[in-house]
């Protein structure tokens, strides 16, 4: 389901703890590190449905029926934080956060507010508030391995991704890995 980021924290690591890891002494690959960084920051959320830092997501539906068990797309999310709003942006009732699922999934409470075949806006705040020790670890690495293998093409994968990296990853993931 697609959705866009409204706003979005900066990635919690320091240039230091990527050199650290990278075993690199100096600032002369810092836009490198910070590139991989990021990438592989962008790489774990994607794969994993698990935002790494604090966000405000939007997600836009057609047609108030379709957000009947619609599961939000990326998390953790603060459930307190969710709205619905129509198109001139008024705020939606009728519907509810379903606290019986497994993720946090909408449930449209009265239909007859839904009626309109219009574009919806769901917004809410999701993302980690700190990176788990296991799952920093897999970004480290995953980060590594773009740095170190930055400048390789071939028509075959010449270095792997460490495979702890996507088993970690899983472990937190939303079943996308």
């Amino acid at each position: 389901m697609p959705y866009t980021l409204t706003s979005e924290a900066d990635m919690p690591v320091s240039v230091s703890a990527l050199r650290d890891h990278c075993r690199i002494i100096g600032d002369d690959f810092d836009t490198q590190l910070t590139r991989a960084w990021y990438a592989s920051a962008y790489d774990i959320e994607m794969r994993s449905g698990l935002l790494l830092r604090p966000c405000t997501v939007a997600v836009t539906i057609r047609g108030g029926r379709a957000l009947d068990g619609l599961v939000l797309p990326v998390g953790p999310a603060n459930t307190s934080s969710v709205s619905v709003a129509d198109p001139q942006l008024v705020a939606m009732t009728g519907w509810y956060v379903n606290p019986n699922c497994a993720e946090p999934t909408i449930k449209v409470s009265d239909m007859t507010q839904f009626d309109n075949d219009v574009t919806y806006t769901l917004t809410y705040s999701a993302g980690l508030a700190s990176i788990p020790n296991d799952l920093m670890v897999a970004a480290l690495e995953l980060t590594a391995h773009h740095f170190e293998n930055r400048e390789m093409t071939a028509p075959i994968q010449l270095y792997t991704v460490p495979s702890s990296v996507w088993s970690i990853v899983a472990n937190h993931g939303r079943g996308k890995v």
